[in-house]
């Protein structure tokens, strides 16, 4: 009989080709050779036989489990490559989500450095002029022109001054008023609340406490009132400092005083000027 799978003949109770060893299922009988006639042309390829069977390289039998295998591991191939697509996108667009992350940390990072140069000058102008501020204000307190000695003195002086013309006066100051004129004096000045003026033009007072700190036309170190001794006219008088030199500022009743303005002018009296004078000096 013939292998079926390979063509080899073998003997008639062979169970197995002697060949390839494949089962031999069935019997396969050698053909008749074909009976030609003489009109008949002869074939141009030889027709196979039983004997020459052997020589020809059998097609390769691919079982069904093999098939299944190489059908299973090409349906996988497009699977990877769609999975590795993926990943080389995702991967992508991390990177460039990075990129502007990475750029706006490298702009806050510079941002930052330029505001902390920013404060670090301003801290340092800030300490220079505070430096300057000081130096100047310790140049300015160490020849005062005003303290609490003067103002004693002061005090003594207006006692007795007051007792010469017949009035009783009181000390006020920037944290102590007295009512005139229906304002609050030296308060109401130095705040600006209402308007002060010296021989009919506005200038700025300010409180101060040696008599040279303060920017102001007029410098107030003292103010003294005898509008609680109810005399029959009330006087207010600041006790300034006016362009380095001590002035008497007084103001009556009926002098041109108004609810919106304290109409003041160099005190007359020879005594009180010569007094704070003496005194400042």
């Amino acid at each position: 009989m013939f292998c079926q799978n390979c063509g080899t003949k073998n003997d008639a109770d062979s169970r197995f080709c002697i060949n390839c060893g494949e089962p031999l299922d069935g019997i396969i009988e050698q053909p008749e050779p074909n009976q030609t006639s003489a009109t008949e042309p002869t074939p141009t390829e030889p027709t196979p036989t039983p004997n020459n069977l052997g020589s020809v390289p059998p097609a390769p039998i691919v079982s069904r489990q093999a098939a299944k295998q190489q059908s299973t591991s090409k349906k996988w191939v497009p699977r990877i490559i769609g999975g590795l697509v993926v990943v080389a996108i995702a991967a992508g667009a991390w990177f460039y989500l990075q990129k502007p992350a990475a750029d706006n940390k490298s702009v806050a990072s510079s941002t930052s450095s330029k505001q902390q140069s920013t404060q670090t000058n301003k801290s340092e102008s800030k300490r220079g002029s505070d430096s300057e501020s000081s130096a100047s204000h310790s140049e300015k307190v160490a020849n005062p022109l005003w303290d609490e000695s003067k103002q004693d003195k002061l005090q003594s002086f207006m006692a007795d001054w007051g007792t010469d013309m017949n009035q009783d006066y009181q000390a006020y100051s920037n944290h102590h008023n007295v009512s005139m004129y229906g304002v609050d004096l030296p308060g109401d000045l130095l705040s600006g609340a209402i308007q002060t003026e010296v021989g009919g033009s506005p200038v700025t007072v300010k409180w101060s406490e040696d008599g040279v700190s303060g920017k102001a036309d007029y410098k107030v170190v003292a103010a003294y009132s005898d509008a609680k001794s109810n005399g029959d006219e009330d006087h207010f008088y600041l006790f300034t400092i006016h362009n380095g030199r001590p002035v008497v500022l007084i103001a009556q009743e009926g002098q041109g005083s108004t609810s919106s303005s304290i109409a003041f002018k160099e005190t007359e009296n020879t005594d009180l000027r010569s007094g704070f004078s003496d005194i400042i000096e």
